[in-house]
């Protein structure tokens, strides 16, 4: 062998070793791989916090297939995360930014309990340097480098493969439905734990590190985005709106004044409501009740208080309602307030959601309004000084009052009645729903139905006092349903277009007596009569209570309502 050929193959053998080498500690693995191992990282390495949290509540030793199943799920969570934020030029980027935040957000939750949300957030963007400074111990750096940036570092050496464009997107596609998948799979065994977890530990989810701080930083923004669309003043509604009063062509009397009661319903499916044909006697009171119209076809705006109580009273429609921007839209009630119409609303739920604002309001959700308190604030008490409330005036006035109940709130139905309406046992005496067998559930949340009945007939009671003085009504409409394990779902706030019909199907009841000049036809009430069967919704309130109060307005102008007044 010649020297040139000798210097040729050992040259070879050099360039060979370095490449091998190079393989050896620069891999190349795939760009989904890198996310599985990232994901497992985290949820191993940022959340103990929120493992301690869980275990405190679920000990592992009756829980363990819960808690496989909740960490499954954040794995899942995480890596689906992961495949949404990242792709090939900016991965690595991603994935050491979020293996770096949630270095630093595990350091101060683990040793100082701080949760990282919206509010936490704002306090840390008002933090002064000083401050900040003075949280930097010695071990932040130690912890920082170790889980953060050592990590990081591992991160930046490992080489991505680089497969064609299409290989790519499939692949990407395949990471989504895979995430997607393990999340369906950690839900459904677990969706009556699942369904008590969120809705009654809330605060545990706060801990999930990084998508808590990642969420809140996205929240922010799109709060900050909204301020900056927020207009400077309300956007007025039915600023042509006009009470045009009858007057009896016979008598040349003007008509009584109106009074009505409006019961916004409180987690109130329509197949549980006897007068709809269930086979438990849920209503026995307003069953012998006479001028009582049960509506069978009747559909809320969304599956929560939050988003549905403001929609109920919105010019909006259903299709075209935005709960972001309700807050800064007048509503029905503003509109009624301003044509003179005395509107209170009694809370004994979360609020008026925003609704109550600009009208009167009073809080009975408190022993200090409610004289009928036990375990918990009963919504019999809204009713405590109604005459005093309805004689406010000197002389009869429009009046509507809202009772905003508390009704048969999950999961705990069996707060939500006395004891003296448990009429179907055995109930159901936790919140965690996972611990109880279907029937006892149902037990439950029938009983609170009884107690609505008990509710809903005294208000009917206390209004035929007031039949002398003014035209009375009652009207009672849940803000939405509710599900009882049917296909393992429960409670509500699933997303409208995938909700069960449970969740958007809700009682309407009017009480409506004979001759209160309220039905275009009052001597038999045949326009009630014949609406009870058809489809109505939420979006027949506003046009329902103007016309009530004889208001009229373009805005809803010849818009549906649940009873035809007369004129």
């Amino acid at each position: 062998m010649s020297l040139s050929q000798a210097l040729i193959t050992h040259t070879s053998k050099a360039t060979a070793k370095k490449e091998y080498n190079g393989k050896r500690y620069h891999p190349k693995i795939g760009l989904n791989s890198l996310i599985i191992v990232v994901a497992l990282y985290l949820v191993a390495s940022a959340n103990m916090s929120f493992f301690e949290q869980m275990l405190s509540i679920y000990p592992l030793s009756n829980n363990l297939g819960f808690l496989i199943s909740v960490t499954s799920l954040l794995f899942g969570l995480m890596w689906l995360l992961c495949q949404l934020l990242c792709y090939r030029p900016i991965a690595k980027i991603v994935l050491i930014a979020m293996v770096l935040i949630a270095a630093v957000c595990s350091y101060f939750t683990d040793g100082y309990g701080t949760i990282f949300d919206r509010n936490m957030l704002i306090n840390s963007l008002q933090t002064d340097q000083a401050e900040a400074l003075g949280l930097m111990a010695p071990n932040f750096f130690v912890h920082f480098l170790l889980l953060g940036v050592l990590p990081a570092f591992v991160i930046s050496q490992i080489r991505i493969k680089q497969p064609t464009r299409r290989r790519a997107l499939l692949q990407k596609i395949i990471g989504l439905v895979l995430a997607i998948a393990l999340i369906g799979v950690c839900l459904l065994p677990f969706g009556d734990q699942y369904a008590t977890f969120f809705r009654q530990h809330k605060i545990i989810r706060s801990y999930v590190n990084p998508i808590t701080p990642i969420y809140s930083v996205v929240k922010l923004g799109i709060d900050y985005a909204h301020e900056l669309r927020r207009p400077d003043t309300l956007i007025l509604h039915a600023t042509d709106a006009k009470i045009v009063v009858p007057i009896d062509h016979q008598t040349r009397h003007l008509p009584k004044p109106k009074l009505m009661v409006f019961v916004v319903g409180e987690t109130a499916r329509a197949d549980h409501i006897s007068l709809n044909g269930y086979k438990r006697d849920t209503m026995p009171l307003l069953a012998k009740q006479s001028n009582i119209y049960s509506f069978k076809n009747a559909v809320s705006c969304g599956t929560s208080t939050a988003y549905s109580v403001p929609c109920m009273f919105s010019y909006a429609n259903r299709e075209n309602y935005d709960v972001d921007s309700a807050e800064y839209n007048e509503n029905v009630l503003d509109t009624l307030h301003k044509q003179g119409v005395n509107v209170i609303w009694r809370d004994n739920n979360s609020s008026s959601k925003g609704v109550a604002d600009r009208v009167t309001f009073e809080d009975y959700k408190t022993s200090k309004l409610n004289p009928s308190c036990d375990s918990e604030c009963r919504d019999i008490g809204m009713l405590d000084g109604f005459d005093k409330l309805v004689h406010a005036e000197p002389t009869p006035k429009n009046t509507l009052v809202v009772l905003h109940q508390m009704g048969n709130h999950g999961p705990e139905y069996y707060k939500r009645y006395p004891k003296a309406f448990e009429a179907f046992k055995p109930v159901c005496m936790t919140n965690e729903l996972s611990k109880c067998n279907g029937p006892s559930i149902i037990n439950g949340y029938d009983n609170a139905l009884r107690y609505t009945d008990y509710f809903l007939n005294n208000v009917i009671e206390t209004l035929k006092r007031y039949e002398q003085e003014y035209d009375v009504v009652m009207v009672y409409m849940s803000d939405h349903g509710e599900s009882l394990g049917e296909n393992n779902i429960y409670l509500h706030g699933l997303p409208y277009s995938i909700a069960p019909n449970t969740q958007k199907q809700v009682p309407l009841i009017v009480w409506s007596p004979m001759d209160n000049g309220i039905d275009a036809n009052s001597s038999d009430k045949s326009s009630l009569t014949n609406m009870i069967d058809q489809p109505v919704s939420h979006d027949f309130i506003t046009p329902t209570l103007l016309s009530f109060f004889n208001i009229t307005t373009d805005e809803v102008k010849a818009a549906p309502t649940f009873f035809k007044p007369a004129v």
